[in-house]
């Protein structure tokens, strides 16, 4: 099959999804569909079309079954397609309420296939006597970005004395922030988006990385998995940006922490060795948008509730538990504001709202602004989404004063601002059921002295937590690293591989 050939007959419907006009692009698609078809071999790509125009019309049922359709169909197409796609599904998975652990584990751990398929690297000792640890670190980007505020202290504020930092980032962008990383480790390596993952494994390999963490997994469109797979550095270790377990038997760790992975609840669901840290997995660092707010905040009368994630989070039952909530509290309203830009978006969720049975005067949608840090003053209570949690827009919140109403389940990933909750100590504020996250958030809502106090003190509460600790976080991570190579180096020993020196 020729894919540029059939991207460029279907050219028009990758132009309107451009264009955010994904139900034109669905109309066009369908008489394309009709009046040129596609041969048995392009039938994959097709679907890839239908799953992209259904993932921008929010409708998540469709766009799920065109993705696993897509990935069915995907078989003889080449290597890197159908690991890409995979990983793009695995990814979906966490928006749908109704996949089971069982399902999620499986699919992920499915992903082995693709490990084992492609070559990986040996090690030996004799390649690993730095004087320093070589620590890798792979992402799609390390430019300012929501991953970036969770990873910036790992990056800028190591032990320079034990550690040479190493970045790959699969994407020829920079920015101030990226640059300014660039400037704080021993290197830098930028790849196009199209690079060959092999030669990415290669330049890893040949810059004798010892640790190789990779901030990504699937997100990204799993091209950081896509390296990782080839096992370029003797350990390997995944986290901080995605939600769950690679499924990959080349990544030996992941990143964890007491609230977020209990010992015992769900470490089955793991391929990796849960390393978990005394408080949270990741530290909070705020960007310099967030610190250059002024707005003031001023309790509203009546409340106005709020939302600012990805619309893609919202769910039916999440919305009828908001609907609850605001039928409860006399007079309150809910602002949804989208956290990207995407005004079809604002159409599509308002005709959810109308069917759940909102009415038109109890929310408020917006799409997103450049102002949005500063609108966060305009709510008086956020409540977080679920099963696919805040992690960014809780801690942003937070910081700016406003309380969040969270809910957490059993993964890893439905467990972010739960952590997040706990580490600043307000714990209070995440729920395990449906109805006592309802009931928290009527309840803080008619408490106004409460309200306006959390208002005054939770910033100042999150920066005296361990989620802002950047140097008791680095050290952390540091003292893991330490141990898992130590780990490794005995391993290799005992399995008498020691070079004679």
């Amino acid at each position: 099959m020729n894919l540029g050939d059939l991207d460029s007959r279907y050219g028009a419907v990758l132009d309107l999804l451009k264009q955010e006009a994904p139900q034109q692009a669905l109309d066009r698609l369908n008489r394309l569909v009709q009046q040129e078809g596609y041969a048995s071999d392009e039938e994959w790509r097709v679907l890839q079309y239908y799953s992209q125009c259904y993932y921008k019309l929010f409708d998540k049922q469709k766009c799920r079954e065109y993705s696993w359709a897509a990935l069915q169909h995907s078989e003889g197409q080449p290597f890197r397609i159908q690991q890409l796609e995979f990983s793009d599904y695995l990814f979906m998975l966490h928006y749908y309420p109704e996949v089971t652990d069982t399902e999620m584990r499986q699919m992920h751990f499915a992903y082995d296939q693709f490990t084992q398929a492609v070559g990986q690297y040996e090690h030996s000792l004799e390649r690993h006597r730095h004087d320093k640890l070589r620590i890798g670190y792979i992402a799609g980007e390390f430019t300012d970005n929501v991953v970036s505020y969770f990873t910036i202290q790992l990056l800028l504020a190591y032990n320079r004395e034990a550690f040479d930092v190493y970045c790959y980032q699969l994407h020829e962008g920079r920015d101030l922030l990226s640059d300014d990383i660039e400037q704080h480790i021993a290197v830098m390596r930028r790849y196009p988006r199209n690079a060959e993952y092999s030669q990415v494994a290669q330049a890893i390999y040949e810059d004798e990385i010892d640790i190789l963490f990779d901030f990504d997994v699937h997100a990204s469109g799993g091209r950081t998995m896509a390296v990782m797979c080839y096992r370029p550095a003797p350990v390997q270790a995944a986290g901080i940006g995605y939600m769950n377990t690679s499924g990959s038997s080349a990544v030996d760790y992941f990143l964890g922490d007491p609230y977020c992975d209990p010992p015992g609840m769900h470490d089955e669901d793991f391929r990796e060795e849960i390393w978990r840290l005394p408080h949270s997995h990741f530290c909070y660092t705020p960007s310099a948008r967030v610190l250059n707010v002024k707005k003031e905040y001023k309790l509203h009368e009546p409340i106005l509730f709020g939302s600012f994630n990805n619309f893609l989070k919202i769910n039916t039952a999440i919305l009828e538990d908001w609907l609850q909530i605001i039928r409860q509290v006399p007079g309150s309203r809910i602002l949804i504001k989208n956290s990207s830009h995407k005004t079809n978006a604002l159409k599509i969720i308002g005709r959810q709202l109308n069917r759940i049975g909102f009415k038109p005067e109890e929310y408020i949608l917006e799409d997103a602004t450049g102002d949005y840090l500063a609108r966060y003053l305009d709510v008086d209570i956020l409540l977080d989404t679920y099963p696919y949690t805040g992690g960014g827009t809780t801690c942003e919140a937070l910081y700016m004063g406003v309380p969040v109403i969270a809910r957490y389940g059993r993964r890893h990933g439905e467990r972010f601002s739960y952590g997040i909750l706990q580490n600043i100590g307000l714990g209070d504020l995440a729920c395990a059921t449906r109805e006592e996250y309802v009931a928290k958030a009527v309840a803080l809502a008619g408490d106004k002295a409460l309200l306006t106090a959390l208002h005054q003190q939770i910033p100042v509460m999150m920066q005296h937590s361990p989620l802002m600790d950047g140097p008791a976080y680095v050290q952390a991570v540091e003292d893991m690293y330490r141990t898992i190579w130590a780990k490794w180096r005995q391993k290799q020993e005992a399995a008498g591989v020691t070079p004679n020196i």
